[in-house]
């Protein structure tokens, strides 16, 4: 994304080849540096060369903020409503209509689209935008193409586009396919590292970034500055070290991630007569480009999702990002002119870390993406051709826990009526099976806000302090049973304070997790033909719902081993702790 004229981006160049390559293989691979315009030109190129048909071209986005905004840009740049002839849909929302013929999705939704309608039948194109990330659905989505393309659906055109160098592979996978390049327009970057490690324990990594800025700003280094912290929390704390060293200086300290409002979001993207400070996840090393950003300050980590075997569910951990990474970030200063890239870490501590990035089908719970798989038609999924294959104990996981759920006739059997009815639920399939329980035993409902809790970073705060537990206890009234009760009842609260900040905090409670779960919530009732209400419902069949969460874990029962310590025992002997906090003692 970009702010200048559309029709002087690098990309135009490529026209005429990408093109050929598309009416001559119906492959093509797209290689081409952030700030190329490949992903809001590509799609409307295609379109207004007829490339389309009557159909529609379908863009996959990694990340959901990027899929809306492109599809902002775009519709805006064809003078058209958002909705009409560009639209957008990601997991629980959408944007679109009979009229739509771009639509940016969520790498999930083509895979669960295949499940309703296996032949893709209004879909012409699918362009696989950011390929280069190695998300686990793009990965999937990809080899489903590729199966549907060689057999009900020739007519089907590919195009995956990637910002690096590394398409060799990737290539060889679609042959025949052909490869279109975009030299781009960058200007050189100096990358400097830090001369001494910095301990982030002792000096928190966002109060390292403010120290950096604040000294760039008063060298009178030009143009915006781009910071890169790898997540919300960090990027709070980050702001407020801004604004506090800063004040009183010409700038707006603005924040970039998904959880903000489409108003914030629009502001740090969009060209400013003053002076920008952007603290960003790495929704901004691809996937959009800001303009006027000549500083990159990067902190060099970024949350990662991984498989947690000992709890059988997928983490998200802060870790150290790649040298491609690393690099795509440094890029972001040399867009108009030449910059600056100061990363938080040495040059020692660079050459230690490891070149890209591990495929997510290396490193991911399997489970949910083999059930919608096998949704789709796929009976033998050791035989998908995988363009990197999972972790053979990791394919394994996953089909006993299906088989374990119900979900399906044995581990390497068909999928069940249970299994069938779990697809309509775009969640994990333990929280999907919750879900179906929950329809057979009458309390959807309960179910249903349960789930949407699970969804979003938690409700209640971990460790608010004494004065907010003691707040609480006395709104929410005790809770000995289980925390999920415990999560309701705080976003009842919240409902009834119509989720004011300061009223929520008092309390430890997310105010802005507690309002997302009422779309999700009534979203799930929606997908089961149930209206609800907006608020969690006061009176709750606990024994049910209790059945519910046994339904969707039941291998993760848990035993005390004794009074005196919180270590549990777990099913298959496996060893956890209990969270301090927890009501459940």
């Amino acid at each position: 994304m970009s702010g200048h004229d559309p029709e002087q981006l690098p990309i135009h160049e490529i026209r005429e080849a990408l093109l050929a390559a598309v009416r001559a293989e119906g492959r093509v691979v797209v290689q081409a540096p952030t700030g190329s315009g490949k992903s809001t030109q590509i799609p409307q190129m295609l379109l207004d060369a007829g490339c389309a048909g009557d159909g529609e071209i379908v863009v996959l986005q990694p990340r959901r903020l990027a899929a809306r905004m492109l599809a902002r840009r775009v519709a805006q740049e064809r003078g058209a409503p958002l909705g009409g002839e560009v639209g957008y849909q990601v997991r629980m929302e959408a944007r679109v209509s009979a009229q739509t013929r771009i639509r940016f999705v969520t790498e999930g939704i083509v895979l669960r689209q295949l499940v309703a309608d296996p032949r893709l039948a209004r879909v012409s194109v699918l362009i696989f935008d950011e390929f280069h990330e190695r998300h686990l659905y793009g990965d999937i989505t990809l080899g489903r193409a590729l199966q549907l393309q060689r057999t009900a659906r020739p007519d089907l055109k590919i195009v995956v586009m990637s910002a690096t160098l590394e398409t060799a592979r990737l290539t060889d996978y679609l042959a025949p396919c052909r490869e279109v390049v975009s030299a781009g327009r960058t200007y050189p970057v100096d990358v400097r590292f830090l001369p001494k490690p910095v301990n982030f324990e002792r000096e928190p990594v966002w109060e390292v970034a403010a120290r950096v800025v604040g000294d760039l700003v008063a060298d009178g280094v030009p143009g915006d500055v781009l910071v890169f912290m790898p997540g919300a929390y960090e990027i709070g704390r980050t702001c407020e070290a801004l604004r506090h060293r800063l004040r009183g200086a010409e700038v707006d300290v603005l924040p970039l991630h998904g959880e903000l409002p489409v108003e914030d979001q629009d502001r740090a993207v969009d060209a400013s007569q003053r002076r920008k400070i952007i603290v960003a996840t790495n929704i901004a090393e691809t996937s959009l480009t800001i303009p006027g950003v000549r500083v990159v300050v990067d902190s060099g980590l970024a949350r990662v999702q991984r498989f947690d075997p000992q709890r059988g569910i997928d983490t998200l951990l802060v870790e150290k990002i790649s040298h491609a990474s690393a690099e795509q970030r440094a890029g972001r200063a040399g867009r108009t002119a030449p910059g600056i890239c100061v990363r938080l870490w040495t040059a020692r501590e660079h050459a230690h870390r490891p070149m890209a990035e591990t495929p997510e089908i290396r490193r991911r719970d399997l489970a949910e993406v083999l059930l919608t798989l096998k949704g789709t038609g796929v009976a033998d999924v050791d035989g998908f051709p995988w363009l990197d294959a999972p972790e053979p104990k990791a394919l394994q996981r996953a089909k006993t826990l299906l088989a374990d759920l119900g979900a399906t006739a044995g581990e390497d059997g068909p999928l069940t009526d249970t299994g069938r009815a779990m697809l309509r639920f775009p969640v994990h399939p333990r929280h999907a099976r919750m879900l179906v329980e929950g329809e057979r035993r009458r309390c959807l409902e309960a179910v249903a806000w349960l789930v949407a809790l699970c969804q979003g970073r938690p409700v209640l705060l971990r460790n608010p302090g004494k004065a907010a537990e003691r707040a609480r206890e006395a709104e929410l009234g005790p809770e000995e049973t289980s925390d999920f009760f415990r999560a309701l009842a705080a976003v009842a609260f919240a409902r009834r304070c119509r989720f004011a900040v300061e009223a929520c905090r008092e309390l430890g409670i997310h105010a802005q997790a507690a309002r997302q779960v009422v779309p999700m919530a009534a979203q799930f009732m929606r997908l089961a033909g149930v209206q609800g209400a907006d608020t969690p419902p006061e009176s709750i069949d606990r024994r049910a719902v209790a059945a519910c969460l046994l339904a969707g874990f039941a291998d993760q029962g848990a035993r005390r081993l004794d009074r005196g310590t919180l270590r549990c025992e777990l099913v298959h002997g496996r060893r956890g702790t209990l969270a301090r906090e927890s009501v459940v003692q």
